[in-house]
C-alpha cells in the first residue's frame, strides 16, 4: 500500500489532505505538534521547529514503515498581531527564525532525510504547500511568512531537479485565503479580503486537498517543479 506523510495534518488544510489521501487508499502518517495528533493512528507529535526532532522522526519512520510514496509538507506558522500582519519594524529576529524554521527549514530537512525512501519508491511525489503570499504581495502576509513561502517555491524547483532522475516528482500548491480556524477569527479583515477574490469567497480546505491529491496521483507523472495557484483567481501570473 502506498504510504504518505502529511505535516500539520491535525487540522485545517493538513487534516483535509489526510482525509483525502486516506480516501484514495493511502496509509497516511500525520506529523503535528498538536496534542490531538498523538491520539490518532499513524501519527507523531513532532516540533517542526526543532531540527533534531525532525531527524529523529525520520529515523523512526524509516524503521517502522520502510517505504514512502508521498510527502506533503503542509505545516506552517504565520504569527499575527490582533488579527493583522506583524510589520517588519515589529518583527524580532527570533520571530523571523521561528517562522523560517517551520515553513522552510522543516521541508528541507524532511526531504533530505527521507529522500532515500522516496527514491526507492520509484514513482514518488512531494507536494509543498506554499501560499499566494509567496507568489505576490498580499495585504495580510507578513515579511517572515512571505519570505518563507517564496523560499519554499524556490526549494521546490531544486528538489524537482534533484529528484527527477529517480522518479521523485516535486510540486507546489499555493493556496489563496482558505477558511480554517485561523481565518474564521479574522472577522472584518476576512470579509474585506473575500471581496477582492474574483470567485467572491474564501477557499475550503478540501479544495486545496483536491489539488494535493492530484499531484500525489499517478496522473501527475509528467509534472514536476510546477506551482498550482489555488486561490479563486486572486492571483493570475
Amino acid at each position: 500500500m502506498r504510504t504518505a506523510i502529511v505535516t500539520g495534518g491535525a487540522s485545517g488544510i493538513g487534516r483535509a489532505c489526510v482525509e483525502r489521501l486516506r480516501h484514495e487508499g493511502l496509509t497516511v502518517v500525520v506529523v503535528d505538534r498538536a496534542v490531538e495528533a498523538a491520539d490518532q493512528a499513524d501519527s507523531f507529535r513532532v516540533d517542526l521547529a526543532d531540527d533534531a526532532a525532525i531527524v529523529d522522526f525520520a529515523s523512526t519512520f524509516r524503521a517502522r514503515y520502510g517505504r514512502l510514496d508521498v510527502l506533503v509538507n503542509n505545516a506552517g506558522v504565520h504569527p499575527k498581531k490582533d488579527g493583522a500582519k506583524i510589520l517588519i519594524e515589529e518583527t524580532t529576529t527570533a520571530m523571523w527564525n521561528a517562522v523560517i524554521a517551520v515553513n522552510l527549514t522543516a521541508p528541507f530537512v524532511l526531504f533530505r532525510e527521507l529522500l532515500p525512501l522516496l527514491r526507492r519508491a520509484g514513482d514518488a511525489r512531494v507536494i509543498n504547500v506554499a501560499s499566494r503570499g509567496g507568489r505576490t504581495v498580499s495585504p495580510i502576509a507578513a515579511a517572515h511568512y512571505s519570505a518563507s513561502k517564496a523560499g519554499l517555491i524556490g526549494l521546490t524547483r531544486v528538489m524537482a531537479i534533484e529528484g527527477a532522475a529517480d522518479g521523485v516528482m516535486v510540486n507546489c500548491v499555493a493556496p489563496g485565503p482558505v477558511l480554517t480556524s485561523l481565518s474564521t477569527n479574522l472577522g472584518a479583515v476576512r470579509d474585506a479580503m473575500a471581496k477582492t477574490i474574483p470567485v467572491g469567497r474564501y477557499g475550503r480546505p478540501e479544495e486545496i486537498a483536491a489539488a494535493v491529491a492530484f499531484l500525489a496521483s499517478p496522473d501527475a507523472s509528467f509534472i514536476t517543479g510546477a506551482v498550482i495557484d489555488a486561490n479563486g483567481g486572486s492571483f493570475m501570473p
